[in-house]
């Protein structure tokens, strides 16, 4: 009876295991002034201060593993409502993705973008863009 009970529990991991790797996961997720050579240049800071007169590109980079042939989504907010949506169909077992936005003064607020697979939010990232004058 007990290795019966074994042989189930370890043939449910397997399962579990195997359907957990089907969905693909996010290796990084972050936000960056910059992407080269398909890499991020740095890691911003959870808060970023609008410059006056200049215009802020802020990236979001991804990492994505082990979903290749579905398509994901950048899916940008500014406090909490939906200001670009950008599909990316993934090509590979490893495929790096990134989107950006245009900040300006007056689009301040609290940020963030939701990575978005078959309707289902993979993980979110938020920073505030902070005026202070």
């Amino acid at each position: 009876m007990h290795h019966t009970f074994v042989r189930s529990l370890l043939l449910c991991l397997t399962i579990f295991s195997t359907a957990a790797l089907a969905e693909g996961t996010v290796a990084r997720a972050q936000f960056a002034s910059e992407v080269l050579d398909r890499e991020p240049i740095d890691e911003l800071a959870d808060v970023i201060k609008v410059e006056y007169g200049e215009i802020q590109r802020v990236y979001f980079y991804t990492d994505l593993r082990d979903m290749q042939g579905s398509q994901v989504i950048h899916l940008w907010k500014l406090d909490g409502e939906v200001q670009a949506e950008v599909p990316f169909d993934i090509g590979g077992d490893r495929w790096r993705v990134w989107s950006s936005k245009r900040l300006m003064p007056g689009f301040d607020g609290t940020w963030s973008v939701d990575i978005v697979k078959d309707g289902i939010v993979l993980e979110s990232r938020s920073f505030d863009y902070v005026d202070e004058w």
